[in-house]
Formats: structure tokens, sequence, C-alpha cells
């Protein structure tokens, strides 16, 4: 049997194929109808050739247009943040009403710092007297309170 087939293999005619080499596939010396066939070339196909079918060895320019990297967005991008830093000092400077922490801001600091120093010792000595404590030393500093006053109003006066 086996002798049968390879006799019948041997009687069929014989197309060329592709003979694979290191760079690719080479085409055959025959084809199927009898004409030779050439052999592929890179350059002569359409991937060589790329979308457009620019022609061979044409290559596109490496520069992207960038609107970004022009200089009318570099002037827009400059006058917008001028005008954003003017928005900003206008809103501030003119526009704004004044709040209580403005009015808090704007106090000198001599009246300030006594009249929070003043609370607080007037906090500790109810709660001293709540507690049946003496108040004899809060009620000093009390007193110094009006001296270091006096002190920081001449000092701020200079």
């Amino acid at each position: 049997m086996l002798p049968r087939l390879l006799a019948r293999l041997s009687s069929l005619p014989v197309r060329s194929i592709g003979v694979s080499t290191g760079y690719g596939i080479r085409a055959g010396s025959g084809s199927a109808r009898g004409k030779p066939m050439e052999e592929a070339r890179f350059s002569k196909s359409a991937a060589f050739q790329g979308r457009a079918g620019r022609g061979a060895g044409v290559v596109g320019s490496a520069h992207q247009f960038d609107y970004y990297s022009t200089d009318e967005f570099g002037n827009k991008k400059l006058l917008s943040a001028i005008l954003s830093i003017t928005a900003l000092v206008v809103y501030f400077g003119w526009l704004r009403e004044p709040s209580d922490l403005d009015e808090i801001l704007n106090t000198p600091q001599h009246i300030l710092t006594a009249s929070l120093e003043r609370k607080m010792l007037s906090d500790q000595i109810k709660q001293a007297q709540e507690k049946g404590e003496s108040t004899e030393l809060l009620q000093a500093q009390l007193d110094y309170v009006d001296v270091k006053e006096a002190a920081l109003k001449i000092q701020f006066k200079k």
C-alpha cells in the first residue's frame, strides 16, 4: 500500500512553494500557472508605501504642530494670569466690605491682647470663686494687665 501511495504522489504536478530564509519568505521558481514568481521585496509592498501611499523612502516631518507651543498661546496664558491677579486685587482691595475678622486684624495689638487677657483672667476668677479658692493672685494678675496695656500703647505709638 505504501509503494502505491508514493507512486501516486510522485505523479501529481509539482508546484513551487516559498522557502524560508533568515530575512523572510522568498518566492519559489514557479507558480501554479507555470509563470516564474518574482522575488518579494518590502520596498515594493503596500506597507512600505504607508497609508497615504507617499512613495518609496519618503518620511514625514518629525515636527507635530502643537498649538500649546505657539507664541499666541503663550500670550493668552500671560494675559489670563495678569487678568486673574488683577481681579483678585480689585475684589479684595476695593469691592469687599469689611467683616468682623477685618476689625479684629485692624485692632491695635495692645488693645487686643489686653482685652483677651482680661477675659481669660475674669473667667478664671469666676471658676475659683465657685470652687471656694483664693483669687488674690488672679486679681493681681488682672491689675497687672492694665500696666502691660499702658506699656504696649506707649511702645506702639513710637
